[in-house]
């Protein structure tokens, strides 16, 4: 039987270095965060989490029509593992016994739905173990943690978000090339450039 995974968007910090929230900024013909929300929904085995934090009124009503469940975390002030922990807590909370959790972000808008699928896979094959992202440097989201990593999960309250559990866990981590698809959007300059790729 194919394990459930509950797919954790966080979508809930604000950027003034962009001028408007990024969640919305056109990307294809819809905006970032229906993006992030449409792949995850290819996946059909995916139950779709989006956290949402800040300007949470007019961003819900970019991905309401979607069947996805929407939070509103009022501390996302607080960083990244604030959020993760919030969306964690809600999944515990569900009917649902998760197996493990997919998180990911809204400002990676190349990674793509076979990119989750590979993550599964893996995932699927190796159901103790951390899937992870490989970067340039680094890696990362988006990943997979099983089940047993949820109360690590769910006592982030800080800016870090996830990356200190997988630094800890290193003996325990299988890890998917993100070729070039991992770069993200921090700066109005890195949004352009992101931009230009998809018309080239």
């Amino acid at each position: 039987m194919a394990k459930k995974i509950a797919h954790i968007i966080l979508a809930a910090g604000s950027s003034s270095r962009l001028g408007s929230p990024k969640q919305l900024l056109p990307w294809k013909n819809t905006s970032l965060i229906a993006n992030e929300v449409e792949k995850s929904l290819k996946l059909k085995r995916l139950v779709t989490v989006v956290v949402l934090g800040a300007h949470f009124e007019i961003i819900q009503k970019e991905i309401k029509h979607f069947p996805v469940e929407i939070l509103y975390n009022k501390n996302w002030k607080s960083g990244m593992g604030a959020s993760i922990s919030f969306g964690i807590r809600h999944i515990l909370n569900d009917d649902i016994l998760y197996d493990a959790v997919l998180i990911s972000l809204i400002d990676q808008p190349f990674i793509d739905e076979v990119h989750f699928g590979k993550l599964i896979s893996e995932f699927d094959k190796n159901q103790n173990t951390i899937i992870t992202t490989g970067m340039k440097d680094r890696m990362g989201v988006p990943a997979i943690f099983p089940r047993g990593y949820f109360e690590e999960l769910l006592a982030l309250n800080e800016d870090y978000g996830a990356r200190m559990i997988i630094k800890n866990n290193m003996n325990q981590i299988i890890t998917v090339d993100g070729k070039d698809m991992t770069d993200d959007i921090d700066t109005i300059e890195q949004y352009r450039v992101l931009s230009k790729r998809v018309k080239e």
